[in-house]
C-alpha cells in the first residue's frame, strides 16, 4: 500500500522522499518494527524514537518511511512525513490500516472520574436487550462475541484501539461502547474517529493530578472535555459541583441529564428498593424530560441513578424503548463492581473502589443489603495521591463495622508508609475499628474465617485485576479467585 493512503486522515508535509512510498505495514515500537513498515516516531517520557541512533538503526533494519513531529536525520532514499503530533497522526494511520472500523459502527464514549465502567455496562446491556450486538472497551478489558481480552489501560493505545474495533466489526458488532479516560484523550488514544455519542458523568478534584498524569485540575478538565469535543451528540451531568467550570472547555451544544428541572433527561422520585425474597437491593426512579417512564435497576446506591439515567439517555437517542431499557437494567453484572462473588450464611463482594469517594459510595451502597456487620478489606495504592489513602481510611472507619487494612498495589512504597497515611483517615472517624494485615491473602483469609452469619465482607481496591504490584514486581493475584480458594478449603463452595 502507499504511505499516502495511510496518511489520508491527517495533515502532513513531505520532508523528503515521496508520499507514494510503498509500505507493508505500520509500527510505533522500534523493538517490533518489520522491514517495509511505515514507522511512527514518538517522544515518550523517557525515550524518543526521533533520536538519530534509533532512526539509523531502524533504517538499517529495512525501514524506509517515517512519520515524525520534528526533523529527523536519515538517508536520502527514505521518505519522511512531518506532522504536528505523531500520537494524533498515529491514531488516524492505524484507523486507515484497519479499514476505519469506527465509521461502520455506532461509537459511544463514556468519561468521568467515577462511574465509567458501570455506565458502559449498563448501556451495553440495554442495547443488547434492544437487539444490538455490542462490544465494550474499558477497565474490564475488550469484550465482544463472548470473549474478554485484558488491557493494560482503561483506554488502550490507538493501535490496540483500532485493532479491537476492527475485530468487533468482524464479529458482527454494530455498536462499541468505550470508556475514555482523561489520559486516553491526552495521549490521543481515542483519536482517529468521531464518537456518535459522548457522556460526561462527573469530575473529582485532586484525582489523577501528578507528574505522571495531569499537571493541574484545569488540564484534567480540559482532557475530559476533549471527548465531548470529539462527538456529534454530547450529554453531561448537570448537578456535578464542577459542572460550570468543566463546561467552559466544551465546544458546542450539550444535552443535560440530572435532577434539575431544566435538564433534557431528569431523574425524579428516586427510591431505594429491597426484594425481601432475594434479599437484594436496587434503585427505582421516574425519568422525566424527554423520557416519561419508571426505571428500575438491580444496582444499589443512589449514585447509580445517574449512571442509569445517562445510559437511558443515550439509548433513547438510539430509539430504544422504555421496556427494553428496564429489561437491560434488571440483571447487570460487572466483574469487580459491587460483585457478589459468594452468598451463603455470609456474603463476599469484590469491588474496584480505590479512593475515598468510590469507597464511600461503595460502602454506602452495601449498607442497603442490610448486613449484620459490614467488613471492609482494603489497601490504598503506593506512588499515588496520599489523598486516596486518607479518603479510603476515613470512609472505611466511618461506614464499615470492622476493617482490615492490607496491601494494594504498593508499587515502590512500603506497606508501613501507606498504612501510616491510611490511619490518618481512619482516625478521622469517631470510632474506627480495624486491624492491619500486610499480606493481602492473609487479610482475605482472616476476614472469611472470622465471618459471622449475616456478615457482608467487601474486598476493595483491585476489583477485576488479576495481579498485585509490589516493589516494581507484578505477581498473579485475583481477589475473586482467592476468595473461592479459601471458601473451597473451608467446605463452603464446591
Amino acid at each position: 500500500m502507499k504511505a499516502s493512503m495511510l496518511l489520508s486522515g491527517t495533515e502532513y508535509r513531505v520532508l523528503q522522499g515521496t508520499e507514494d512510498a510503498e509500505v507493508g505495514g505500520v509500527s510505533r515500537d522500534n523493538r517490533k518494527a518489520v522491514p517495509g513498515d511505515l514507522f511512527i516516531c514518538t517522544k515518550g517520557a523517557r525515550f524518543d524514537t526521533h533520536d538519530d541512533a534509533v532512526v539509523q538503526a531502524l533504517y538499517d533494519q529495512g525501514i524506509r518511511a517515517f512519520v515524525a513531529e520534528k526533523e529527523i536525520r536519515c538517508p536520502d532514499d527514505a521518505s519522511v512525513f512531518l506532522v504536528k503530533n505523531t500520537r494524533a497522526a498515529g491514531a488516524f494511520i492505524y484507523a486507515a490500516l484497519n479499514g476505519n472500523p469506527a465509521k461502520r459502527m455506532t461509537m459511544i464514549g463514556i468519561t468521568g472520574s467515577k462511574g465509567k465502567t458501570t455506565t458502559t455496562h449498563m448501556l451495553a446491556e440495554i442495547l443488547r436487550a434492544a437487539g444490538h450486538t455490542v462490544g465494550t472497551i474499558g477497565t474490564n478489558g475488550a469484550m465482544y462475541a463472548g470473549e474478554m481480552h485484558e488491557l493494560a489501560n482503561t483506554t488502550p493505545d490507538y493501535d490496540e484501539m483500532q485493532m479491537y474495533l476492527r475485530k468487533m466489526l468482524e464479529a458482527g458488532c454494530d455498536t462499541a461502547v468505550v470508556e475514555v479516560s482523561s489520559q486516553g484523550m491526552k495521549l490521543h488514544r481515542a483519536d482517529g474517529f468521531i464518537f456518535d455519542y459522548a457522556v460526561w458523568l462527573n469530575i473529582q478534584e485532586g484525582d489523577h493530578i501528578g507528574p505522571n498524569e495531569h499537571e493541574s485540575f484545569e488540564d484534567y478538565m480540559f482532557c475530559k472535555a476533549e471527548l465531548l469535543n470529539h462527538a456529534r451528540v454530547r450529554l453531561a451531568y448537570r448537578n456535578d459541583p464542577f459542572t460550570e467550570a468543566f463546561i467552559k472547555y466544551v465546544n458546542g451544544p450539550v444535552e443535560w441529564f440530572g435532577s434539575s428541572p431544566d435538564c433534557d433527561y431528569i431523574a425524579l422520585e428516586i427510591e431505594k428498593t429491597f426484594d425481601e425474597e432475594t434479599r437484594l437491593p436496587g434503585i427505582r426512579f421516574r425519568a422525566g424530560g424527554r423520557l416519561d417512564t419508571e426505571i428500575r435497576s438491580n444496582f444499589p446506591g443512589t449514585f447509580n441513578t445517574w449512571n442509569a439515567l445517562a445510559a437511558c439517555a443515550v439509548a433513547d437517542h438510539m430509539g430504544v424503548t422504555p421496556e427494553q431499557m428496564n429489561r437491560g437494567l434488571q440483571d447487570v453484572h460487572i466483574k469487580g463492581r459491587d460483585d457478589l462473588v459468594y452468598r451463603g450464611k455470609f456474603s463476599v463482594c469484590v469491588d474496584f473502589a480505590h479512593n475515598g469517594a468510590s469507597t464511600w459510595s461503595h460502602l454506602s451502597a452495601l449498607r442497603e443489603y442490610r448486613p449484620k456487620r459490614l467488613v471492609c478489606v482494603f489497601g490504598a495504592d503506593g506512588n499515588r495521591s496520599k489523598g486516596r489513602r486518607y479518603g479510603m481510611g476515613e470512609a472505611a472507619g466511618t461506614l464499615a463495622d470492622f476493617s482490615i487494612v492490607t496491601s494494594g498495589h504498593n508499587r515502590w512504597e512500603t506497606f508501613e508508609q501507606i498504612l501510616a497515611d491510611t490511619e490518618v483517615g481512619l482516625h478521622k472517624a469517631p470510632h474506627p475499628n480495624y486491624i492491619a494485615i500486610k499480606d493481602r491473602r492473609e487479610a482475605i483469609r482472616y476476614a472469611i474465617e472470622h465471618a459471622e452469619e449475616g456478615d457482608l465482607i467487601t474486598i476493595i481496591g483491585l476489583g477485576h485485576e488479576t495481579w498485585q504490584e509490589e516493589m516494581g514486581v507484578k505477581r498473579h493475584h485475583s481477589d475473586t479467585e482467592y476468595v473461592q480458594t479459601v471458601l473451597r478449603e473451608l467446605g463452603l463452595m464446591n
